[in-house]
């Protein structure tokens, strides 16, 4: 035999071979196999307030014996789709006027259309809201302040700002 035909021969069986291990029932294909799923919820979280006061709060200032006011100044609805629910932030603050006495207030979050609280109801502080679940919850916000006995006269301002974040 020429030694071409003998390398015709091994090629031809090494192909042979070959088919034989590529089709040969050991060699199987996966019976099973997994698809990635995925995707993404955009947080709704939102806050709409209603000024329920404008800038016609009694300061007082009029020599008569300084009495704290309790006054509702705001009505909001706050939003989330988060299953855990919302947290509201309510800082306590300031009205001032320049060259003026700083007249402090405090915050208070009740039910939407409650019972207004009384001024003993107030805390220092800030005050921190939160729901347990998605959806709406409409709250009415009070202020509890106490001018000065012979408050400066002027236009005093402020504001609070609420800040609502998913928990």
């Amino acid at each position: 035999m020429s030694t071409k035909l003998i390398r015709r021969a091994l090629i031809a069986s090494g192909i042979f071979i070959g088919a034989a291990v590529a089709f040969s029932p050991t060699a199987k294909a996966a019976n099973t196999a997994d698809v990635g799923l995925g995707g993404s919820v955009t947080s709704t979280v939102g806050i709409v307030t209603n000024n329920t006061t404008g800038t016609g709060l009694n300061l007082g200032g009029d020599g008569t014996t300084p009495t704290p006011h309790v006054v509702q100044v705001a009505d909001f609805t706050m939003s989330t789709n988060n299953e855990q629910g919302l947290s509201l932030s309510v800082p306590v603050g300031t009205m001032t006027k320049t060259n003026g006495t700083t007249i402090t207030y405090q915050v208070k979050v009740v039910d939407h259309l409650a019972t207004a609280p009384e001024a003993v109801d107030f805390s220092s502080g800030d005050q921190t809201y939160t729901t347990n679940a998605a959806g709406p919850a409409n709250r009415d916000l009070y202020i509890n302040y106490t001018p000065a006995n012979f408050q400066d006269p002027g236009a005093y301002t402020g504001s609070i700002t609420l800040t609502v974040s998913d928990r």
